[in-house]
């Protein structure tokens, strides 16, 4: 026998350093990862810490500090929180019930989440304080701090979050209870409306069944049945054997409330066969009261009585004897149909009593208290609200007067101004206008005197050519012609001129024309101020023939068949 013990706290001691090192390493994996990836690895971390916990219970401050120290090595503020988190968890859990002040330690952790911004340690916190109340029966403080559950929930998505169809099953759970069952169909609803995973697909069912256990008290049965059978007919790779049957027992209610018993039967005994075989007693009596009322009913008082005795003997081993709220009357009815009145109106009292502590232990007074205390604290916030509304509508009013009024003002100065400027500018205008005029008409003139003087040279050059031709005039011809030529620079202030009185037409050529060399385009301008092939060649510095094939070569790039049509077309342009 000692032996035997010897070799017990061996193994023990064994797995608990074994669990030590795991727990050590789990934390630093942790590092720098957002939350959604190492839920999994946090909750099996907080079952081995309470766990460990058991065996040594300093172990709890010892590893909670050593990822403390490592978080603040590493400069983690998000892992020393869940190291404060980790050690209220833990010290609540095994030490909650026989000293109920440590639930202090969560506050600490909530303002500590607060100030650093680290939400998903905030709500978690604030579900072990709504926790905490509940199992207290301390309900008005239960739902207080659902509220703010709810309203912390509402900031995450599913993504963030991957807890959230535990925790809205949590809240629905507890409306439940209180048979709000409206208010715990809209959270079983959020919950039903998450997608599966591998983390959150027991919730997810949990809470579609008990959307049609909703409906079902509510007398909706229809809307209840389709709900049961999106269970049992899921077939998705996250189907539930377990819940499949429960979703079975709560359909063959279903069918039990419609009297349709000959549909109840069979399933009431799966469920009860299914529950057995999962060791849940309380879902076999779940079933089997309902199966009594029906052997009853068909006065069918042997199996009717089997069937109570199995209900009491799971509720016994259960100890959940709220549901004697649903046997005794049933039990009464029995013996009434036996003809034994006395013990069936024994059993009618006890049905008072049973309905007495049921409505003592989930009192509506309590859940008014709680929602009276939400709704005043809701109240007085709405209340500052409409202060600061009322407030700020003054002082926006205030705002819009002064801003009419400076817009007024400065609409006025403008329209002054820009009286004043319009008149300056119509000025502007007036003075650009003549002044633009007055170079037009200087660069016409221009244009006509280098025009005029190129002819007139060229008349004189004719003369002479004309007269006997001495060395004396071959000089002056020379002379002539070479004062004549324009150079680069020349055709420069020439082309300047040009543009002025005939803005347009380099552009054009430039656009339409692509293929015109710079000499084409000059011969061009010059066509344009109608001067004769010798002028142009005079002023080009090149033959008349020249010319006339500069002017050939223009008239087959751009297709025109003879010098009138060149003529015209140059005229259309600019």
């Amino acid at each position: 026998m000692l032996a035997m013990m010897k070799l017990k706290i061996f193994v023990t001691i064994v797995v608990f350093f074994l669990s030590l090192k795991s727990s050590f390493a789990q934390y630093k994996q942790m590092l720098n990862q957002p939350y959604q990836y190492r839920v999994e690895a946090i909750d099996e971390m907080y079952r081995n810490t309470i766990n460990n916990s058991k065996i040594d219970s300093s172990y709890i401050s010892m590893y909670c500090n050593e990822i403390k120290d490592y978080a603040f090595r590493n400069d983690n503020i998000e892992l020393a929180l869940e190291a404060d988190l980790l050690k209220a968890y833990s010290f609540w859990f095994i030490y909650g019930k026989t000293q109920p002040d440590c639930i202090e330690n969560f506050f600490s952790v909530i303002q500590k989440s607060k100030k650093h911004k680290v939400a998903h340690i905030e709500i978690r916190a604030q579900k072990v304080i709504a926790t905490h109340y509940w199992q207290y029966k301390n309900y008005e403080k239960a739902f207080e701090w659902l509220l703010y559950l709810s309203k912390s929930l509402a900031k995450f998505s599913e993504q963030d979050f991957p807890n959230m169809a535990e925790y809205y099953n949590f809240i629905a759970r507890c409306y439940y209870s209180f048979k709000d069952y409206n208010q715990a169909l809209y959270y079983y609803c959020k919950s039903s409306e998450l997608k599966k995973t591998k983390f959150n697909f027991s919730e997810v069912i949990e809470a579609q069944n008990t959307i049609g256990l909703c409906y079902q008290k509510l007398n909706q049965l229809k809307l209840a049945e389709q709900e049961f059978l999106k269970v049992i007919n899921d077939s998705s790779q996250f189907k539930s054997d377990i819940w499949k049957g429960i979703a079975t027992g709560n359909l063959g209610f279903n069918y039990y409330l419609q009297n349709k018993y000959h549909k109840a039967i069979p399933l009431f005994n799966k469920d009860i066969h299914n529950a057995l075989q999962i060791g849940d007693f309380g879902l076999a009596a779940g079933s089997a009261i309902p199966l009594a009322d029906i052997y009853l009913k068909q006065n069918k008082l042997q199996q009717s009585k089997q069937k109570i005795d199995k209900a009491r003997f799971f509720i016994k081993i259960t100890n959940q004897n709220d549901r004697l709220v649903n046997l005794y009357p049933i039990i009464s009815k029995w013996y009434a149909a036996n003809n034994e009145p006395a013990i069936s109106s024994l059993y009618i009292d006890s049905t008072v009593n049973a309905l007495n502590n049921y409505n003592g232990k989930y009192s509506a007074l309590q859940l008014l208290k709680a929602n009276q205390k939400v709704e005043a604290i809701d109240r007085e916030l709405a209340l500052e609200k409409l202060h600061t509304k009322s407030r700020l509508r003054i002082y926006t009013r205030n705002i819009i007067i002064i801003v009419i009024s400076l817009l007024l003002l400065f609409s006025l100065l403008v329209y002054w101004f820009r009286g004043r400027y319009l008149v300056s500018q119509q000025k502007i205008k007036e003075l650009k206008i003549e002044k633009s005029e007055r170079e037009l008409i200087q660069a016409k003139n221009q244009l006509h005197q280098l025009t005029s003087r190129v002819q007139n040279e060229q008349k004189i050059i004719e003369s002479l050519q004309k007269e006997l031709q001495t060395n004396s005039n071959q000089k002056l011809i020379s002379k002539l012609k070479s004062k004549i030529i324009i150079t680069n620079e020349d055709w420069s202030k020439y082309q300047n001129l040009f543009e002025e009185v005939y803005p347009n037409f380099l552009r054009i050529l430039k656009n339409n024309y692509e293929q015109l060399t710079p000499s084409e385009v000059r011969c061009l301008c010059l066509e344009k101020l109608e001067l004769s092939n010798n002028e142009m060649g005079l002023i080009l510095g090149i033959s008349a023939n020249s010319i006339m094939v500069t002017k050939h070569r223009i008239r087959k790039k751009l297709k025109i068949s003879n010098q009138k049509d060149l003529k015209l077309l140059i005229k259309s342009i600019g």
